[in-house]
């Protein structure tokens, strides 16, 4: 592996690291804009896993992206 990978990499594990231990706590994620007190919808997680989930699938709907655009050009 390049230095650069360690340079990047290791910063980026520490602060994943620091951001899951300091969010521990449980948040509702609703997917039913219409009922905040009871919604259809709703899962509870660690903040930290939501965030997560969220960096995962922005990388996973870009690299899709970066595919089609390929596919066409």
């Amino acid at each position: 592996m390049r230095l650069s990978t360690y340079l990047i990499g290791i910063p980026v594990v520490a602060v994943a690291a620091v951001l899951a231990v300091a969010n521990r706590g449980a948040v509702r994620f609703s997917l039913d804009p219409f009922s905040a007190s009871h919604p259809a919808l709703a899962v509870e997680m660690p903040l930290w896993l939501l965030l997560f989930l969220a960096l995962i699938a922005g990388i996973l709907l870009g690299w899709l992206v970066a595919l089609a655009g390929r596919r066409r050009s």
